[in-house]
């Protein structure tokens, strides 16, 4: 809630969204636990604290405005009670534990939290807008808010705590950085359907055992009227002297901030100083200090020594970089320095660093004729926003005089009548109108089939809106035998083929087990046989993600027998692969900063998966009744 809060400024986006529409109950279920008969009115017990039906309603009211119509609501209802019913149990344990959130705490967040501020500053007017907008007391908001930052220090603190031992970490380098030396061949479903061999009595047959699957689908083919921002850019033509005004008037847009270019030399050292480490690093770097003192080369040392990988090899060149993009320690002294000359060694979080100053510029305003296209843009951009905010308002008022057509509100607005191809309640899949999920929710109703209505302005994007209407509708229909000939044709062959593959593929594993070489088992059945070597598990290079993912597949069962597997792929074919080598990944030749970023990572996972078993623990150890809404 408290991200939340902080960085959305749309009201105020109710705790349990989260919980009960993104979070994913891997532990917990409804049907974990058992209903009790109507006619209270609690939804459910959590030990002895009961959860009101009219409290489930009174949010499900808030989520259901976030998602309008598009969720089912007995659906939507049991997952906010879901939501509730773990909420209320992981604060009784939390608290069961000791933990306290005192008012001073809650108050302190309270004033930092965007929506509630004007000018940067708390706003208690704005704060009581924004919580009568979202239908929130200010005592109920409170009691909200510490109650998250209840939660949010169990979560802390078992993330906090988590850590990874060194055997963890080298077992899981041996199995994340593995490397697989492997061969295999595709049989293709292309390769058997050359020569198609269906009876017309199985065509036949096929039909009549699946005509549901031949039902043309209920269509409609729209017209509709459409406003956009960008359209109406286009029509926006500012005179080079418009255009100059709005540069002299926006001139801090185009001001250029003071930015530096330089080179580094890094020796890393533990971010958390170990006596001994640090006073090497610091050594090294003194050492190749009194070399550039003594005349080297800046680049050369670099290329040489510099344990940042990145910059290393361009001689430690990071380029221009303005205030804030580099760690403070780093930053101040690099636009401290004059042009040419070497800093001290600097101590920040990644060790010691050497900063030679390349080049200074200090703030400039860019010339005119530079930006002159970007100011064009922006001031079309300015006024196009105005126009659509006026003709959208006008949009609609003209479409609703004229129910049942748009050729007035067409005429009015200057804007064509265009139309769609007929498409069905998936969508035309051309990424058009016809696809637009706001379009597709409305041209079936009720009001634009049977009535003949336009539909109410319809908002496609941030910058476009439409009105529709439908053209023609056309009803589900049964395909003839005739007409869906063909493509059973098409299906039976392909079927067929899969069949023919899966047999061809299964005996070249049976026979590459019993000592087959494999390339001669390849030029047998007339297959490409291809040999690769020192695969990733994440490779993305020039072999198939689904070749190298079925080659980590590979179980490695002896040196006697080869490891061959075979693999049914989603498209039909067939692959098979042989597995001629395992190379684990070793943390001793890893540099320090992968194996840190590995670490961090590790002990992440780590603490996300004890945090989901204490709290399913929780809620496993709770005495939960649920209980069936009131008839």
């Amino acid at each position: 809630m408290l991200k939340i809060l902080r960085e959305k400024v749309q009201g105020i986006v109710i705790w349990f969204i989260v919980l009960a529409i993104t979070a994913t109950f891997a532990f917990f279920g409804l049907n974990d636990y058992f209903y009790v008969g109507n006619g209270q009115r609690f939804a459910a017990k959590v030990d002895n604290e009961k959860i009101s039906w009219a409290a489930v309603d009174k949010l499900y009211e808030r989520v259901s405005q976030q998602y309008g119509s598009e969720i089912d609501q007995k659906s939507l209802k049991d997952q906010i009670l879901k939501a509730m019913v773990q909420r209320v149990t992981w604060l009784k344990a939390v608290k069961a534990l000791g933990f306290r959130v005192g008012e001073k705490q809650v108050a302190a967040l309270l004033v930092q939290i965007p929506a509630f501020q004007v000018d940067g500053k708390f706003s208690k007017d704005q704060y009581l807008k924004v919580l009568a907008e979202a239908s929130y007391t200010d005592v109920g908001f409170r009691q909200e808010l510490s109650q998250d930052v209840l939660l949010g220090q169990l979560e802390q603190g078992l993330v906090q705590s988590s850590f990874t031992m060194p055997n963890e970490l080298s077992n899981a380098v041996a199995l994340l950085d593995q490397k697989r030396d492997f061969g295999y061949m595709l049989v293709s479903v292309e390769k058997y359907q050359e020569d198609p061999k269906v009876s017309v009595e199985k065509i036949q047959s096929y039909y009549e055992t699946h005509q549901a699957n031949f039902v043309k689908p209920e269509q409609v083919a729209l017209e509709y009227i459409d406003l956009s921002l960008q359209d109406l850019m286009e029509t926006i033509k500012p005179s080079k002297e418009e255009v100059l005004a709005y540069y002299r008037e926006h001139q801090a847009q185009y001001t250029l901030p003071e930015r530096v270019h330089a080179r580094h030399i890094l020796v890393t050292a533990p971010e958390k100083i170990d006596a001994a480490l640090d006073e090497e690093a610091k050594n090294k770097v003194e050492g190749l200090l009194a070399k550039l003192k003594e005349g080297g080369s800046f680049s050369d040392l670099a290329k040489s020594f510099s344990e940042d990988k990145g910059s290393a090899e361009t001689g430690g060149d990071l380029g221009w970089f303005v205030r804030g993009q580099m760690v403070p320690e780093f930053e101040k002294v690099a636009f401290g320095l004059t042009p040419g000359s070497i800093s001290e060694p600097v101590r920040t979080q990644f060790g010691y660093h050497l900063i030679q100053l390349v080049e200074h510029k200090d703030s400039e305003v860019r010339h005119f004729t530079e930006v002159q296209n970007l100011a064009e843009e922006q001031l079309q951009r300015e006024r196009a926003e105005t126009l659509f905010s006026e003709k959208s308002e006008l949009f609609a008022k003209l479409a609703f005089e004229e129910i049942t057509g748009l050729t007035s509100a067409a005429k009015q607005l200057g804007l064509k009548i265009k139309e769609t191809e007929p498409f069905s309640r998936a969508g035309a899949g051309d990424k058009g109108i016809s696809d637009n999920p706001e379009v597709l929710k409305v041209a079936f109703s009720e009001e634009l089939l049977k009535q003949g209505r336009n539909s109410e302005l319809i908002k496609l994007s941030e910058n476009a809106v439409a009105i529709v209407r439908v053209r023609k509708h056309y009803p589900a229909e049964q395909q003839t035998l005739e007409q869906v000939q063909k493509q059973i044709q098409q299906r039976l062959v392909f079927e067929q083929a899969k069949v023919r593959v899966k047999e061809v593929g299964e005996k070249c594993v049976s026979e590459i087990k019993n000592g087959t070489n494999p390339t001669q088992m390849a030029k047998q059945e007339k297959l490409k046989w291809t040999v690769k070597s020192d695969i990733l598990r994440a490779s993305s290079g020039d072999v198939d993600r689904q070749i190298v993912m079925a080659a980590f597949q590979v179980p490695v069962l002896s040196s006697v027998n080869r490891n061959v597997k075979g693999f049914v792929l989603p498209n039909g074919d067939y692959l098979v692969v042989v597995l001629n080598a395992v190379k684990l990944g070793s943390l001793v030749k890893m540099d320090p900063e992968t194996q840190n970023a590995y670490r961090q990572g590790l002990t992440e996972v780590s603490s996300q998966l004890e945090y989901a078993l204490y709290t399913n623990q929780a809620l496993q150890e709770a005495k939960i009744e649920l209980l069936k809404a009131p008839s």
